[in-house]
């Protein structure tokens, strides 16, 4: 078939609700169509006004973006966070769980490792939330399970766990320089008061735990500390 012109027309004047009516699309031959060919441009037509559509839901979506100041590098790096939080929480429950064995018999050492986990936990989610309220993009990542399901002693494990929050903070430290960076003072804000020093803390903390085991020894030292822990 042998066509001088084609045009096609779209009609906006009278969109309501994001939707477009047949009559509102126009395709004008020199010459009389095929039904195959008006099937085929009738398809085309249908993908035509679907572009349009999301095109201008786009646009709406740029207009009613939430986000200032707050870069991608930061939201991907937030994302990174959570993974780690939800790694550290699995970590932790990990040591609850050994130390509640019954041949293990360490109570105390399972509530404090529970305790760590839950606080974890929270940090995740507290991201998420944060993430939520900034007009950021929550992207959830596998969890990493612990290289290990046991430890020698409550020494070992909370070495362990001293390592694992040194380098979380040490990456919530980055974070913040990030956001300093990038001139957001709300998630430099957010980090400091919320993380940072709830982190510094806890690292204290377990650095305190591990001089009592040391000075306490295995066995029975180990024993008392966990009665102290419970």
């Amino acid at each position: 078939m042998n066509w001088l012109s084609l045009r096609i027309f779209v009609s906006l004047n009278n969109l309501k609700d994001s939707q477009f009516l047949p009559s509102q699309v126009y395709l004008l031959f020199d010459t009389k169509p095929t039904q195959a060919t008006m099937a085929r441009l009738s398809l085309l037509s249908a993908i035509l006004l679907h572009l349009v559509v999301v095109s201008m839901q786009q646009g709406d979506d740029e207009t009613l973006d939430i986000r200032q100041r707050f870069n991608s590098t930061s939201v991907s790096m937030i994302n990174d966070q959570i993974q780690r939080e939800f790694n550290a929480m699995y970590l932790y429950e990990t040591m609850a769980s050994y130390f509640g064995r019954p041949s293990v018999g360490l109570p105390g050492f399972k509530k404090f490792f529970k305790k760590a986990a839950d606080e974890e936990r929270e940090h995740a989610h507290k991201l998420i939330d944060y993430l939520n309220m900034r007009g950021g993009h929550v992207k959830l990542k596998p969890i990493t399970p612990p290289s290990k399901f046991e430890w020698f002693s409550a020494l070992d494990a909370a070495e362990t766990a001293l390592g694992a929050e040194k380098n979380i903070t040490l990456e919530l430290y980055r974070l913040r320089d990030r956001a300093d960076k990038e001139s957001d003072p709300h998630l430099v804000d957010f980090i400091e008061s919320e993380f940072l020093t709830e982190q510094v803390t806890g690292i204290r903390d377990l650095r305190e735990l591990i001089a009592r085991l040391n000075k306490a020894g295995s066995g029975l030292g180990e024993l008392i500390v966990d009665k102290e822990l419970n």
